[in-house]
Protein backbone atom coordinates (compact mmCIF):
# COMPACT_ATOMS: atom_id res chain seq x y z
CA UNK A 1 0.00 0.00 0.00
CA UNK A 2 1.10 3.13 -0.92
CA UNK A 3 2.94 5.44 1.74
CA UNK A 4 0.05 8.40 1.30
CA UNK A 5 -3.23 5.77 1.61
CA UNK A 6 -5.72 7.01 3.87
CA UNK A 7 -5.98 3.81 6.77
CA UNK A 8 -8.44 2.85 9.19
CA UNK A 9 -6.42 0.93 11.59
CA UNK A 10 -9.56 0.64 13.64
CA UNK A 11 -13.44 1.22 12.96
CA UNK A 12 -15.94 0.13 15.80
CA UNK A 13 -19.49 0.38 15.98
CA UNK A 14 -20.51 0.04 19.67
CA UNK A 15 -23.14 -2.77 20.90
CA UNK A 16 -26.28 -1.84 22.69
CA UNK A 17 -24.85 -3.48 25.67
CA UNK A 18 -21.90 -0.92 25.24
CA UNK A 19 -23.89 1.84 25.92
CA UNK A 20 -26.79 0.87 27.54
CA UNK A 21 -29.39 2.16 25.25
CA UNK A 22 -28.58 5.71 26.46
CA UNK A 23 -27.81 6.61 22.84
CA UNK A 24 -29.43 9.55 20.98
CA UNK A 25 -29.24 10.93 17.61
CA UNK A 26 -28.16 14.56 18.37
CA UNK A 27 -25.10 11.78 20.01
CA UNK A 28 -22.48 14.09 20.76
CA UNK A 29 -19.79 11.16 21.02
CA UNK A 30 -16.31 12.31 22.38
CA UNK A 31 -13.30 10.12 22.61
CA UNK A 32 -10.03 10.09 24.10
CA UNK A 33 -7.40 7.29 24.34
CA UNK A 34 -4.09 6.48 25.74
CA UNK A 35 -2.87 3.47 24.07
CA UNK A 36 -5.35 0.23 24.57
CA UNK A 37 -7.19 2.55 26.71
CA UNK A 38 -9.82 4.63 25.00
CA UNK A 39 -12.60 6.89 26.56
CA UNK A 40 -16.60 7.21 25.04
CA UNK A 41 -18.99 9.56 25.89
CA UNK A 42 -22.44 10.57 24.16
CA UNK A 43 -25.86 11.38 25.02
CA UNK A 44 -26.47 10.07 27.59
CA UNK A 45 -23.75 7.12 27.81
CA UNK A 46 -19.93 6.72 28.79
CA UNK A 47 -17.98 3.62 27.98
CA UNK A 48 -14.14 2.30 27.91
CA UNK A 49 -12.01 -0.29 26.25
CA UNK A 50 -8.77 -1.56 27.56
CA UNK A 51 -8.12 -3.34 24.53
CA UNK A 52 -7.73 -0.85 21.76
CA UNK A 53 -11.80 -1.51 20.92
CA UNK A 54 -12.04 -5.39 20.74
CA UNK A 55 -14.40 -4.85 24.06
CA UNK A 56 -16.38 -2.13 26.01
CA UNK A 57 -17.78 -1.43 29.50
CA UNK A 58 -20.55 1.09 30.00
CA UNK A 59 -19.93 3.73 32.56
CA UNK A 60 -23.33 5.37 33.85
CA UNK A 61 -22.47 8.69 33.90
CA UNK A 62 -25.43 8.85 36.30
CA UNK A 63 -24.06 6.99 38.98
CA UNK A 64 -20.27 6.00 38.52
CA UNK A 65 -20.17 9.85 40.38
CA UNK A 66 -22.16 10.97 42.84
CA UNK A 67 -24.74 13.02 41.62
CA UNK A 68 -24.75 17.17 41.45
CA UNK A 69 -27.46 20.24 41.23
CA UNK A 70 -30.07 18.74 39.54
CA UNK A 71 -28.59 15.27 38.24
CA UNK A 72 -26.66 14.46 35.27
CA UNK A 73 -27.63 15.84 31.98
CA UNK A 74 -26.37 15.38 29.10
CA UNK A 75 -23.11 17.01 27.33
CA UNK A 76 -20.18 15.03 27.87
CA UNK A 77 -16.51 15.65 26.59
CA UNK A 78 -13.08 13.08 27.16
CA UNK A 79 -9.86 13.88 26.30
CA UNK A 80 -6.38 12.86 27.07
CA UNK A 81 -3.34 14.31 27.88
CA UNK A 82 -0.10 12.63 27.24
CA UNK A 83 2.22 15.11 28.68
CA UNK A 84 0.88 14.76 32.08
CA UNK A 85 -0.58 11.17 31.35
CA UNK A 86 -4.36 12.08 32.40
CA UNK A 87 -7.90 11.29 31.38
CA UNK A 88 -10.48 14.33 31.54
CA UNK A 89 -14.20 13.71 32.03
CA UNK A 90 -16.26 16.83 31.35
CA UNK A 91 -20.02 16.38 32.52
CA UNK A 92 -23.18 18.55 32.44
CA UNK A 93 -25.69 18.68 35.11
CA UNK A 94 -29.29 19.86 35.33
CA UNK A 95 -30.43 22.93 36.33
CA UNK A 96 -31.87 22.53 40.46
CA UNK A 97 -34.85 24.73 41.47
CA UNK A 98 -32.79 28.03 41.35
CA UNK A 99 -32.36 27.24 37.48
CA UNK A 100 -28.72 26.97 38.39
CA UNK A 101 -26.54 23.98 37.08
CA UNK A 102 -22.65 22.61 37.54
CA UNK A 103 -20.60 21.27 35.38
CA UNK A 104 -18.02 18.77 36.53
CA UNK A 105 -14.47 18.50 35.66
CA UNK A 106 -13.43 14.57 36.59
CA UNK A 107 -9.30 13.78 36.47
CA UNK A 108 -8.13 9.66 36.17
CA UNK A 109 -4.14 9.27 36.39
CA UNK A 110 -2.19 6.80 33.91
CA UNK A 111 -3.34 3.76 32.73
CA UNK A 112 -6.44 3.32 35.46
CA UNK A 113 -9.44 2.84 33.41
CA UNK A 114 -9.93 -0.46 34.74
CA UNK A 115 -11.56 1.32 37.79
CA UNK A 116 -13.67 3.94 38.32
CA UNK A 117 -11.85 6.15 40.21
CA UNK A 118 -12.03 10.02 39.65
CA UNK A 119 -10.91 13.12 41.79
CA UNK A 120 -13.23 15.97 40.28
CA UNK A 121 -14.00 19.83 40.59
CA UNK A 122 -17.62 21.08 40.09
CA UNK A 123 -18.56 24.83 38.85
CA UNK A 124 -21.28 27.01 38.70
CA UNK A 125 -21.51 29.94 37.27
CA UNK A 126 -22.53 31.98 40.77
CA UNK A 127 -18.75 30.34 41.52
CA UNK A 128 -17.66 32.59 38.67
CA UNK A 129 -19.40 35.67 40.02
CA UNK A 130 -22.26 35.50 42.42
CA UNK A 131 -24.76 38.12 40.94
CA UNK A 132 -24.72 35.59 38.02
CA UNK A 133 -28.01 33.63 39.94
CA UNK A 134 -30.26 31.67 38.02
CA UNK A 135 -27.13 31.37 35.20
CA UNK A 136 -26.51 27.89 33.91
CA UNK A 137 -24.06 26.38 31.83
CA UNK A 138 -23.79 24.00 28.07
CA UNK A 139 -22.55 23.88 25.25
CA UNK A 140 -18.85 22.63 26.10
CA UNK A 141 -16.06 22.40 24.24
CA UNK A 142 -11.90 21.27 25.84
CA UNK A 143 -8.98 21.47 24.24
CA UNK A 144 -4.94 21.58 25.95
CA UNK A 145 -1.95 23.60 25.19
CA UNK A 146 1.39 22.91 26.87
CA UNK A 147 0.74 23.54 30.04
CA UNK A 148 -3.61 23.95 30.34
CA UNK A 149 -6.22 22.55 29.90
CA UNK A 150 -8.95 24.84 28.56
CA UNK A 151 -12.96 24.70 28.45
CA UNK A 152 -15.53 26.99 27.23
CA UNK A 153 -19.11 26.79 27.36
CA UNK A 154 -21.74 28.77 26.78
CA UNK A 155 -23.97 30.62 29.51
CA UNK A 156 -28.35 31.03 30.01
CA UNK A 157 -30.69 32.52 32.20
CA UNK A 158 -33.80 30.49 33.45
CA UNK A 159 -35.63 31.00 30.02
CA UNK A 160 -32.79 29.83 27.64
CA UNK A 161 -31.72 33.36 26.80
CA UNK A 162 -27.71 33.02 26.09
CA UNK A 163 -26.31 35.79 28.21
CA UNK A 164 -22.02 35.14 27.76
CA UNK A 165 -19.52 32.44 26.98
CA UNK A 166 -16.85 31.51 29.67
CA UNK A 167 -12.85 30.51 29.32
CA UNK A 168 -11.17 28.25 31.29
CA UNK A 169 -8.08 27.63 31.98
CA UNK A 170 -6.68 24.97 34.48
CA UNK A 171 -3.08 24.48 34.92
CA UNK A 172 -2.26 20.65 34.20
CA UNK A 173 0.04 20.51 36.76
CA UNK A 174 -2.06 21.13 39.61
CA UNK A 175 -4.75 18.86 37.80
CA UNK A 176 -2.08 16.02 37.78
CA UNK A 177 -1.02 16.70 41.71
CA UNK A 178 -5.25 16.67 42.48
CA UNK A 179 -4.08 19.83 44.39
CA UNK A 180 -5.97 23.14 45.45
CA UNK A 181 -7.16 24.13 42.09
CA UNK A 182 -6.40 27.86 41.45
CA UNK A 183 -7.20 28.91 37.89
CA UNK A 184 -8.44 31.68 35.52
CA UNK A 185 -10.96 32.58 33.32
CA UNK A 186 -12.52 35.06 31.22
CA UNK A 187 -16.14 36.00 29.97
CA UNK A 188 -17.72 37.65 26.95
CA UNK A 189 -21.08 38.80 26.16
CA UNK A 190 -20.14 39.58 22.21
CA UNK A 191 -19.46 36.00 20.86
CA UNK A 192 -20.80 32.83 22.29
CA UNK A 193 -20.11 29.03 21.85
CA UNK A 194 -16.66 29.24 21.58
CA UNK A 195 -14.34 26.81 19.86
CA UNK A 196 -11.04 26.33 20.85
CA UNK A 197 -8.20 24.99 18.48
CA UNK A 198 -7.02 21.43 18.94
CA UNK A 199 -3.15 20.88 18.83
CA UNK A 200 -2.27 24.20 20.62
CA UNK A 201 1.37 24.51 21.61
CA UNK A 202 2.18 27.66 24.33
CA UNK A 203 -0.56 29.66 22.86
CA UNK A 204 -4.67 28.89 23.28
CA UNK A 205 -6.60 30.47 20.20
CA UNK A 206 -10.03 29.78 19.69
CA UNK A 207 -13.25 31.17 17.13
CA UNK A 208 -16.42 32.50 17.58
CA UNK A 209 -18.54 33.98 14.66
CA UNK A 210 -19.12 37.99 14.20
CA UNK A 211 -21.24 37.86 11.29
CA UNK A 212 -21.91 35.74 8.06
CA UNK A 213 -18.86 37.34 6.81
CA UNK A 214 -16.56 38.00 9.87
CA UNK A 215 -14.91 35.69 12.41
CA UNK A 216 -13.05 36.73 15.94
CA UNK A 217 -10.09 35.04 16.96
CA UNK A 218 -9.11 35.19 20.07
CA UNK A 219 -5.52 33.86 21.46
CA UNK A 220 -4.29 33.72 25.02
CA UNK A 221 -1.09 32.55 26.09
CA UNK A 222 0.33 29.74 28.70
CA UNK A 223 2.47 32.47 30.12
CA UNK A 224 0.14 35.00 30.52
CA UNK A 225 -3.17 36.48 31.25
CA UNK A 226 -3.67 39.09 28.09
CA UNK A 227 -6.31 37.64 25.92
CA UNK A 228 -6.02 39.52 22.32
CA UNK A 229 -8.37 39.08 19.33
CA UNK A 230 -8.49 39.85 15.79
CA UNK A 231 -11.66 40.35 13.34
CA UNK A 232 -11.20 38.72 10.43
CA UNK A 233 -13.05 38.96 6.91
CA UNK A 234 -14.10 35.90 5.27
CA UNK A 235 -15.82 34.76 2.22
CA UNK A 236 -19.86 35.21 2.56
CA UNK A 237 -22.33 32.38 3.87
CA UNK A 238 -25.51 31.59 4.64
CA UNK A 239 -27.29 29.93 7.70
CA UNK A 240 -31.15 29.53 8.11
CA UNK A 241 -32.92 26.56 7.77
CA UNK A 242 -30.63 23.41 6.48
CA UNK A 243 -32.63 20.92 4.66
CA UNK A 244 -30.75 17.91 3.23
CA UNK A 245 -33.39 14.76 3.08
CA UNK A 246 -32.31 11.16 2.22
CA UNK A 247 -33.79 8.52 0.61
CA UNK A 248 -36.39 7.78 3.47
CA UNK A 249 -36.97 12.21 3.44
CA UNK A 250 -35.76 12.41 6.54
CA UNK A 251 -33.91 15.88 6.89
CA UNK A 252 -31.35 15.06 8.97
CA UNK A 253 -30.35 18.62 9.35
CA UNK A 254 -33.33 19.96 10.44
CA UNK A 255 -31.81 21.50 13.90
CA UNK A 256 -28.18 22.19 12.10
CA UNK A 257 -27.05 25.42 12.43
CA UNK A 258 -23.78 28.02 11.84
CA UNK A 259 -21.43 27.25 15.32
CA UNK A 260 -18.29 26.89 14.72
CA UNK A 261 -17.68 22.89 15.34
CA UNK A 262 -14.05 22.45 14.46
CA UNK A 263 -10.59 24.39 15.08
CA UNK A 264 -7.24 23.11 15.17
CA UNK A 265 -3.58 24.91 14.94
CA UNK A 266 -0.44 23.27 13.80
CA UNK A 267 2.35 23.74 10.85
CA UNK A 268 1.41 27.97 11.74
CA UNK A 269 -1.92 27.67 10.52
CA UNK A 270 -4.90 28.00 12.44
CA UNK A 271 -8.11 26.65 11.09
CA UNK A 272 -12.10 26.79 11.61
CA UNK A 273 -14.71 24.78 10.19
CA UNK A 274 -18.50 25.32 10.30
CA UNK A 275 -21.26 24.00 8.23
CA UNK A 276 -22.88 26.68 6.20
CA UNK A 277 -25.93 26.71 4.34
CA UNK A 278 -26.37 26.14 0.47
CA UNK A 279 -25.93 29.07 -1.33
CA UNK A 280 -24.94 30.38 -5.35
CA UNK A 281 -22.85 27.04 -6.92
CA UNK A 282 -22.88 25.11 -3.76
CA UNK A 283 -26.82 23.51 -3.80
CA UNK A 284 -26.25 21.76 -0.55
CA UNK A 285 -25.59 22.90 3.06
CA UNK A 286 -21.50 22.33 2.95
CA UNK A 287 -18.43 22.61 5.50
CA UNK A 288 -17.16 25.97 5.34
CA UNK A 289 -13.43 25.89 6.01
CA UNK A 290 -10.97 28.83 6.55
CA UNK A 291 -7.28 28.79 6.66
CA UNK A 292 -5.46 31.44 8.83
CA UNK A 293 -1.60 32.54 8.87
CA UNK A 294 -0.60 31.75 12.88
CA UNK A 295 1.76 34.90 12.12
CA UNK A 296 0.02 38.01 10.40
CA UNK A 297 -3.77 36.46 11.13
CA UNK A 298 -4.02 36.72 7.43
CA UNK A 299 -6.76 34.33 5.66
CA UNK A 300 -4.83 31.84 3.73
CA UNK A 301 -7.37 29.87 1.60
CA UNK A 302 -10.52 28.36 1.79
CA UNK A 303 -11.18 24.96 0.91
CA UNK A 304 -15.11 24.00 1.57
CA UNK A 305 -16.27 20.66 1.83
CA UNK A 306 -19.06 20.47 -0.56
CA UNK A 307 -20.90 18.32 -3.04
CA UNK A 308 -23.35 18.64 -5.78
CA UNK A 309 -25.30 15.33 -4.22
CA UNK A 310 -25.34 15.51 -0.76
CA UNK A 311 -24.80 17.78 2.27
CA UNK A 312 -21.58 17.87 3.82
CA UNK A 313 -22.00 18.97 8.22
CA UNK A 314 -20.74 18.87 11.67
CA UNK A 315 -16.94 18.63 11.00
CA UNK A 316 -14.04 18.13 13.84
CA UNK A 317 -10.80 18.58 13.16
CA UNK A 318 -7.12 18.07 14.70
CA UNK A 319 -3.70 18.88 14.04
CA UNK A 320 -1.14 15.92 14.96
CA UNK A 321 2.73 16.33 15.63
CA UNK A 322 3.51 17.25 12.09
CA UNK A 323 0.72 19.81 12.18
CA UNK A 324 -0.85 17.49 9.62
CA UNK A 325 -4.60 18.27 9.81
CA UNK A 326 -7.35 14.98 10.61
CA UNK A 327 -11.19 15.48 10.13
CA UNK A 328 -14.18 13.66 11.49
CA UNK A 329 -17.65 14.72 10.25
CA UNK A 330 -21.03 13.44 7.89
CA UNK A 331 -22.46 13.69 4.92
CA UNK A 332 -26.08 12.75 3.74
CA UNK A 333 -28.94 13.63 1.76
CA UNK A 334 -30.11 12.90 -1.37
CA UNK A 335 -29.33 9.00 -2.12
CA UNK A 336 -27.44 8.73 1.03
CA UNK A 337 -28.43 8.40 4.38
CA UNK A 338 -25.80 10.21 7.17
CA UNK A 339 -22.69 8.37 6.63
CA UNK A 340 -19.75 9.25 8.74
CA UNK A 341 -16.57 9.78 7.20
CA UNK A 342 -12.78 10.73 8.56
CA UNK A 343 -10.14 12.32 6.44
CA UNK A 344 -7.00 14.06 6.15
CA UNK A 345 -5.08 16.99 4.69
CA UNK A 346 -1.26 17.13 4.52
CA UNK A 347 1.44 17.53 2.11
CA UNK A 348 0.01 14.07 0.57
CA UNK A 349 -2.82 15.76 -0.76
CA UNK A 350 -5.81 18.68 0.06
CA UNK A 351 -8.23 16.28 1.74
CA UNK A 352 -8.06 12.41 1.64
CA UNK A 353 -11.82 11.14 3.03
CA UNK A 354 -13.36 7.75 3.89
CA UNK A 355 -16.42 6.46 5.03
CA UNK A 356 -16.36 4.45 8.28
CA UNK A 357 -19.78 2.98 8.19
CA UNK A 358 -23.67 4.73 6.24
CA UNK A 359 -26.87 4.72 8.25
CA UNK A 360 -29.51 2.37 7.51
CA UNK A 361 -32.05 5.08 8.04
CA UNK A 362 -32.20 9.13 8.69
CA UNK A 363 -32.79 10.32 12.04
CA UNK A 364 -37.16 10.84 13.22
CA UNK A 365 -37.61 14.59 13.42
CA UNK A 366 -34.57 16.18 11.85
CA UNK A 367 -32.53 15.36 15.38
CA UNK A 368 -28.71 15.15 14.72
CA UNK A 369 -25.90 16.70 15.86
CA UNK A 370 -24.48 18.82 17.68
CA UNK A 371 -20.41 17.93 17.64
CA UNK A 372 -17.98 14.82 17.13
CA UNK A 373 -14.21 14.97 18.29
CA UNK A 374 -11.09 14.55 16.88
CA UNK A 375 -8.03 14.43 18.78
CA UNK A 376 -4.60 12.64 18.57
CA UNK A 377 -4.21 9.04 18.61
CA UNK A 378 -1.41 8.74 21.77
CA UNK A 379 0.95 7.72 22.06
CA UNK A 380 2.02 8.16 18.61
CA UNK A 381 0.84 11.51 17.93
CA UNK A 382 1.01 10.96 14.22
CA UNK A 383 -2.42 9.30 13.64
CA UNK A 384 -6.00 10.86 15.35
CA UNK A 385 -8.93 8.63 16.80
CA UNK A 386 -12.27 9.78 15.94
CA UNK A 387 -15.70 9.78 17.18
CA UNK A 388 -18.77 9.26 15.03
CA UNK A 389 -22.24 7.68 14.94
CA UNK A 390 -24.75 6.57 12.27
CA UNK A 391 -28.43 4.78 12.52
CA UNK A 392 -28.93 1.18 11.89
CA UNK A 393 -32.35 -0.61 11.54
CA UNK A 394 -34.80 2.30 12.60
CA UNK A 395 -34.81 6.03 13.04
CA UNK A 396 -35.31 6.07 16.93
CA UNK A 397 -32.99 7.01 19.62
CA UNK A 398 -31.97 2.94 20.09
CA UNK A 399 -31.15 2.34 16.55
CA UNK A 400 -27.79 4.96 17.17
CA UNK A 401 -24.50 2.98 17.00
CA UNK A 402 -21.81 5.15 18.25
CA UNK A 403 -18.68 4.53 16.17
CA UNK A 404 -14.35 4.81 17.10
CA UNK A 405 -12.42 5.25 14.17
CA UNK A 406 -8.37 5.74 14.59
CA UNK A 407 -7.12 6.52 11.36
CA UNK A 408 -3.85 7.41 9.59
CA UNK A 409 -1.44 7.22 6.58
CA UNK A 410 0.37 3.98 5.42
CA UNK A 411 3.52 5.95 6.64
CA UNK A 412 2.53 5.68 9.98
CA UNK A 413 1.75 2.17 10.35
CA UNK A 414 4.88 1.47 11.75
CA UNK A 415 4.35 3.85 14.35
CA UNK A 416 0.87 2.49 15.13
CA UNK A 417 2.60 -1.50 15.43
CA UNK A 418 4.96 0.22 18.00
CA UNK A 419 2.86 0.69 20.78
CA UNK A 420 0.20 -1.91 19.85
CA UNK A 421 2.96 -4.84 20.00
CA UNK A 422 4.60 -3.89 23.33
Amino acid sequence: MPPESLVIFRNVALSDQDTSLQTSSVGEPSVANNGRQIYMTGNWYATKSLDDAASWEYVSPFTTLPSAAGGFCCDQLSLYDRSRDLFFWVLQYIRDGNSQNVFRLAVKQGDSLQNNSWYWWDFSVQGLNNQWAGLWFDYPDLALSDNYLWATFNVFNGTGVWQRAVVFKFPLDTLAAAGTLIYNWWSTTSNGSLRLSQGAGNTMYWLSHNSLSQLRLFRWEDAGNNISYWDINVNAWTGGAYNAPGPDNANWLGRCDSRITGAWVGDNIIGAMWTANAQGGRPNPHVRVVRIDEATKAVIDQPDIWSTVTAWAYPAACSNDRGDVGVTLFYGGGNYNPTHCVGIRDAYATLSLAATRASSNGPAGGAWGDYLTCRRHSPDGLTWSASGYTMQGGNQRANVEPLYAHFGRERDQRAVNRWHNC
